[in-house]
């Protein structure tokens, strides 16, 4: 009798590990921070609108890469980038003049960049084909997105 208990016992055993097959965990959420909204130093975001939708990506000065989805109140942190890439981003600005370039034709599909600094911002979107952006912008845009490794992308 104690024989067959044990048998039942390791084949339940068995049987519940077979089929118990723990899933693999969830990936863990990105942690979310409100620190570009109080950040001082200079910010480029860029993103993208799709009709009510709006997804964005910044980069801070101090290398910080956040991304949001809508208005949404805490930002995902992505990770950081490297002094010297940061460099080359904010200076591609300064090379096609941004503050200074005055375009604003969004559509239904539109593309946006922003230049924040403080309470300062100067933005450019554009998504009407009627209007075609300017070179240097979407050069900046395409290299920003660059940065964004395609499973990070919303």
């Amino acid at each position: 009798m104690k024989q067959l208990l044990i048998i039942v016992i390791l084949i339940v055993g068995v049987i519940s590990v077979a089929l118990g097959q723990e899933t693999p965990p969830k990936p863990t959420p990105f942690a979310v921070s409100k620190h570009p909204f109080t950040y001082e130093g200079q910010q480029l975001i860029v993103g993208q609108s799709i009709g009510n939708l709006e997804k964005e990506y910044r980069l801070l000065e101090d290398g910080g890469i956040y991304r949001r989805i809508n208005s949404a109140k805490e930002l995902e942190v992505l990770g950081g980038q490297t002094p010297k890439n940061v460099a080359t981003a904010f200076q591609s600005l300064k090379d096609i003049d941004f503050e200074k370039i005055a375009f604003q034709h969004p559509s239904r599909i539109s593309y946006f960049l922003i230049y924040k600094k403080g309470k300062k911002e100067h933005k450019v979107s554009w998504g009407d084909p009627k209007h075609p952006a300017p070179e240097g912008v979407v050069r900046v845009y395409k290299a920003f997105m660059g940065m964004i490794p395609k499973e990070m992308r919303l």
